[in-house]
């Protein structure tokens, strides 16, 4: 198949996925967060155990071949810049594969993300915590490392939702 024919392949794929979308979907991965660590694109390691017990984090599984995950990314953008400085992270894990792992650089320059973006090669993340390779995929977690929710897929106005649930989960009492 020819690469231009696979990306026209997979984003209708992930074009499917955004219109199936919704929280229960995936609940089987629902529970406790645990560790895992990478290397982002400007070469540093991240770990998650960093924030667990005390962040709120969303994990945003996408791919610069999903136009879902391209749509989603400024809002996810914009959700960090405002809620940085009161305990809130994104960290985004690049599903790309050889053929397209090369653009994940030039678009997290481009559009001058500040929050960590992994690049999961060897799929050890994606194993753990979205086996299916759903794209885009969220997983929001709350500042005890609970998984409180799942996000499949992103249609316009999933934005306004997921704000409101991590300003409620910013301010809830925290748990000692």
């Amino acid at each position: 198949m020819h690469s231009a024919a696979k990306s026209a392949l997979v984003s209708a794929f992930c074009l499917g996925l955004a219109a199936c979308g919704g929280a229960g979907a995936g609940a089987s991965r629902a529970g406790m967060a645990t560790n895992f660590s990478g290397i982002d694109v400007g070469n540093k390691r991240f770990e998650l155990k960093t924030h667990l017990g005390k962040d709120v984090i969303y994990i945003d599984f996408w791919a610069t071949f999903c136009q879902p995950c391209l749509g989603a990314m400024p809002h996810l953008k914009a959700l960090h810049e405002k809620n940085a400085d009161r305990g809130f992270t994104v960290v985004a894990i690049s599903m790309d594969g050889p053929e397209s792992i090369g653009d994940v650089r030039a678009f997290v320059t481009r559009n001058q993300l500040p929050f960590p973006v992994l690049l999961d090669e060897d799929s050890s993340i994606a194993a753990r915590y979205n086996p299916r390779k759903s794209a885009p995929l969220g997983l929001l977690i709350d500042r005890a490392g609970k998984i409180v929710k799942i996000h499949e897929g992103y249609n316009q106005g999933d934005e306004r939702v997921l704000e409101e649930e991590v300003l409620a989960l910013l301010a809830a009492p925290r748990v000692p």
